[in-house]
């Protein structure tokens, strides 16, 4: 009884929870399944306390080791003969997403899990892993009951065998990635290679381009279409054609190709053609020849000198340089040679655009003579036509001034008078005396024949030059300006 109460006390939670909740079940269907479970699993216990009885029963030494595993292995174990020295149970699918995947046996397509091999320890399954240097115990792994029995003294030591997983496959990573950055011997040999093997496929792509390229501007260069084309069909077209079912053009046409006028056509087709492709060809000659030239002269200089690698230390330095700047200057030669000739043409070019960009100056100069005079003779007839204008405006103004003068002489209620008279002081404007609203330039003037004269203060006056009638407050002697004139003089 103790025993058994024990044994539930050692059992883990869930396990027990697991038990329960498979007894009480009530479904016909899952206790069929649980009854088919059980049986695969006493039927793999079977095969394997089976198994492990024959292991037991060799000769070898291995198998009286009431470990597990063994502590030192001369090779490393096949997998059948691990499956077999390892007693296990199934794993619940809960279990199994809990688990490491070192910690799980695969066996016959099904995971399990390791369970203690001792009799007395009823099939516990294994739970941690000692990790105390000077363990005695026959076995690190183990489950409750060996800790309890074999490594009570140093339980504290003991470690779960899901963390000791984790913890390994951490420190797995830091090996790799310690081990990554050792330093390793550079393979240059492939890097040769491949740079190489890719100058070689860049360098064929290249020259097939240039050669293509080339191809092309030489057919473009040379390509003559002349113009016999349309006076072959127009004379096959006369020769196929009945002379009745002619046109008069068409016999007009014909006459004159008796006479010769197509032959003649033709014999200077021949010679344009011959002129143009004679001087075409030889400016394509001579253009591929120095482009060859150029070619060859650029591929021998890239590839003739550099066919070997010099590895130098600090004290070959000088070796090296006399050596590098000696073919430098034989291919500065080289380059000098090439340069010359296209030296002479660029100079030759120059001088003509010079010449060229000296007469656009002087036409220039002249167009800018030209447009300043166009200008000035611009703004001379310009002035001309304000002026006349002007003039006409101002001719305008007058006419309507008189127009407006005779208007308002019509009108005028007053006596005109256009002189200032001796008896008085000059004045542009006449009084109107109040005695009988009649206009004079003075009292003497306005006389005593019948009434005597009388201005009031304030009077009204009216302008001599614009007749406007507007009011003064001083005596007949003052001269006062018309306002209205006053703003036209301003």
């Amino acid at each position: 009884m103790q025993k058994s109460q024990l044994k539930y006390a050692k059992t883990p939670q869930y396990l027990r929870r697991s038990s329960l909740n498979s007894q009480n079940s009530s479904s016909p269907k899952k206790k069929a399944n649980q009854t088919q479970d059980q049986m695969t699993g006493s039927q793999l216990q079977l095969e394997m306390s089976k198994s492990q009885q024959s292991f037991r029963s060799s000769n070898s030494p291995v198998g009286h080791c009431q470990s597990v595993s063994s502590k030192t292995f001369p090779y490393p174990p096949s997998p059948t003969r691990t499956l077999q020295k390892r007693p296990s149970q199934i794993i619940s699918k809960q279990q199994l997403q809990s688990m490491h995947e070192r910690s799980i046996i695969k066996m016959l397509g099904l995971k399990m899990e390791a369970i203690c091999t001792k009799t007395s320890h009823e099939k516990n399954k294994m739970v941690f892993i000692c990790q105390y240097p000077n363990c005695e115990a026959d076995n690190r792994l183990g489950c409750s009951y060996c800790q309890i029995e074999q490594h009570g003294n140093h339980a504290s030591q003991n470690m779960e065998i899901q963390t000791f997983c984790k913890i390994f496959d951490d420190r797995r990573q830091q090996f790799d990635d310690l081990c990554n950055q050792i330093m390793r011997v550079p393979d240059k040999i492939t890097q040769v290679r491949t740079f190489f093997e890719k100058l070689r496929i860049n360098v064929q792509e290249r020259l097939q381009q240039i050669e293509d390229n080339v191809i092309k501007s030489i057919d473009e260069e040379l390509s003559w279409q002349p113009l016999e084309r349309d006076l072959q069909n127009r004379v096959n077209y006369l020769s196929s054609k009945n002379i009745f079912d002619m046109t008069q053009e068409e016999l007009t046409e014909s006459l004159s190709f008796i006479q010769g006028k197509h032959l003649s056509e033709v014999e200077y087709i021949i010679n344009e053609s011959e002129k143009y492709l004679t001087s075409k060809g030889d400016q394509v000659q001579q253009s591929w020849n120095d482009f060859r030239e150029q070619l060859e002269f650029e591929l021998n200089t890239a590839l003739g000198d550099n066919n070997k690698i010099q590895i130098i230390d600090s004290k070959q330095r000088k070796e090296y340089a006399q050596q590098k700047l000696q073919i430098l200057a034989q291919k500065q030669e080289k380059y000098l040679e090439q340069f010359k000739p296209f030296q002479l043409i660029m100079n030759e070019v120059q001088e003509e655009e010079r010449k060229i960009e000296v007469q656009k100056q002087e036409e220039a100069k002249k167009q800018t003579e030209i447009q300043k005079q166009q200008l000035i003779q611009i703004k001379k007839e310009q002035k001309q036509k304000e002026l006349e204008q002007i003039k006409l405006k101002e001719e305008l103004k007058k006419k309507e001034k008189e127009i407006e003068r005779e208007k308002q002489l019509r009108t005028f209620p007053h006596t005109l008078y256009s002189q200032d008279c001796p008896h008085r002081l000059p004045c542009n404007t006449i009084p109107i005396f109040s005695c009988c609203n009649k206009a004079y330039p003075c009292t003497q003037c306005h006389g005593y024949q019948f009434h005597p004269p009388r201005i009031s203060i304030p009077s009204y006056r009216y302008c001599m030059n614009c007749l406007e009638i507007y009011l003064v407050v001083f005596p007949t002697n003052q001269s006062v300006n018309c306002l209205k004139c006053q703003i036209q003089q301003s």
